[in-house]
């Protein structure tokens, strides 16, 4: 099996960067696939939208965000982002977002 490549994206003063890096861990873990995982530090609003990236923190496996439904999305910058959970807002995605993205299971969640 191919080693997956899991990325943080977040920028500095985040407040949910050691969380969502924890449950990047845990859903390596739990899934046992290999997996390199690495925080990637965004700068500036045009590497932000270089990157596509959605706000602070955006996890990825191999370059695909853990969220469904994210592909048409175009809100691009150094923002903080949200996740809708179960009814509710978390400042970080699910453990069990991450571990479906790592087993490439067709997420269940929407947005």
């Amino acid at each position: 099996m191919a080693t997956r490549q899991v990325e943080v994206l977040v920028f500095e003063g985040c407040p949910n960067i050691e969380k969502t890096a924890e449950r990047a861990r845990e859903a390596i873990a739990r899934t046992s696939v290999p997996a390199d995982l690495r925080v990637v530090r965004i700068e500036s609003d045009g590497e932000a939208k270089r990157l596509r990236f959605l706000g602070s923190p955006t996890v990825r496996v191999d370059g695909v965000d853990v969220e469904a439904g994210t592909q048409g999305r175009d809100d691009f910058g150094l923002q903080c982002r949200v996740y809708a959970v179960e009814g509710g807002y978390q400042g970080t995605p699910p453990t069990d977002w991450i571990a479906a993205a790592l087993r490439r299971e067709e997420p269940t969640h929407a947005r």
